[in-house]
């Protein structure tokens, strides 16, 4: 339950003018047990641990300012999840009956809505193959960032975002730190990593009743104008909830000229508290190179809700390489794994964990 403070402040000297604001605390707290093929077992997490503060002020006139604050952090020891003190997230904006615009860092439009169709969410072991351009740190927030969201229309909405260039972490810069190249050696590749191009997203999604359906074009910045599109969508029936998406990334600054297709088929089915979750994804490089891959990921959980708030999950995926692109993009911000996993041609991987989640 997220605890809300209101604050009424009374402005006496024009008469009787108010203002109302509400800010609202929140967080995730998860924690549970990871093991996969080639690593010992060892404390992880599914749901990134998040504590945040959001809050509105009303203006008048159905105008409201709003503002969002959140730090994602190591459940063990409290310190910051990276460098960025707010790395969740860390925007100021305005909302009203245009919609809401918002400047700062926000989440990919692309990454937050098409990840309702992974019955993961694309989260832990049992996420869908994801692109690398998620964001500028893979995990689908971007700074220097306006972005724009249109009322809800019976269900429609419409997003849009623009990105200035060299504001963001590129993923060069991603891959020296997965390779444990000290920061302060990094600065000879500032011009390469730049690979300066501003970015933008261009979203549409549409959810009422039983059906969801969403498509996205986003270009990342930073990244010699690199892209990717999706399209997918989702069906209730009953207990059951079944979706299918597709998506195309094409890379043309950090693996230059590769193109990945990425399909998924998912499946939700409640029972009593819980829901049994599982889905299919397969990846392939879309040209006819030589080094043309396909992969192939099965995936399958339960999570069960202990109450409104809290929550135990168990998920186990085994995950087929045909080759070594899709090992460099799953493991791209852990690069010696990728390279040990490709030098012993190690072809399958098998994951599990088991944990709890608290959401407040």
């Amino acid at each position: 339950m997220k605890k809300t403070l209101v604050v009424l402040s009374v402005f006496a000297a024009s008469g009787a003018a108010h203002a109302q604001s509400n800010m609202t605390i929140y967080g995730t707290v998860d924690a549970g047990y990871v093991k996969s093929t080639g690593t010992k077992a060892s404390m992880g997490e599914k749901y990134n641990n998040r504590l945040g503060f959001m809050g509105t002020e009303d203006l008048g006139n159905g105008l409201k300012a709003t503002f969002q604050l959140e730090q994602r952090f190591n459940l063990f020891d409290g310190s910051s999840a990276n460098s960025k003190a707010f790395e969740g997230a860390s925007n100021l904006g305005l909302k009203g009956r245009f919609g809401q615009v918002r400047f700062g860092r926000v989440d990919e439009l692309s990454t937050e809505t098409f990840r309702k169709i992974d019955p993961f969410e694309q989260y832990g072991v049992g996420s869908m193959f994801k692109t690398h351009l998620r964001g500028d740190n893979l995990e689908g927030r971007i700074s220097n960032t306006v972005r724009y969201d249109s009322p809800n229309l019976n269900g429609f909405q419409l997003g849009a975002s623009y990105t200035l260039k060299n504001g963001s972490k590129s993923y060069a810069k991603v891959l020296m730190d997965g390779m444990g190249v000290p920061e302060a050696e990094q600065g000879d590749l500032a011009d390469f990593e730049s690979a300066g191009n501003h970015g933008y997203a261009l979203s549409a999604s549409y959810a009422n009743g039983p059906l969801y359906l969403v498509s996205n074009y986003n270009v990342a910045a930073n990244t010699n104008k690199s892209y990717n599109w999706n399209v997918g969508g989702a069906y209730t029936v009953g207990p059951a909830r079944i979706s299918l998406g597709y998506e195309q990334t094409k890379d043309k600054f950090l693996m230059e000229g590769v193109k990945w297709d990425t399909w998924l088929l998912g499946l939700n089915y409640k029972v009593g508290a819980g829901a049994i979750n599982a889905s299919y994804s397969q990846r392939r490089i879309a040209d006819h190179s030589p080094t043309a891959s396909k992969d192939k990921k099965l995936a399958a959980g339960y999570s069960h809700n202990l109450s409104k708030r809290t929550s135990v999950y168990f998920e186990a995926a085994r995950t087929r390489y045909d080759g070594t692109a899709g090992i460099i993009t799953d493991y791209l911000s852990n690069f010696p794994r990728a390279i040990g996993m490709a030098m012993s041609r190690r072809d399958q991987v098998t994951a599990i964990a088991i944990g709890m989640t608290h959401k407040f």
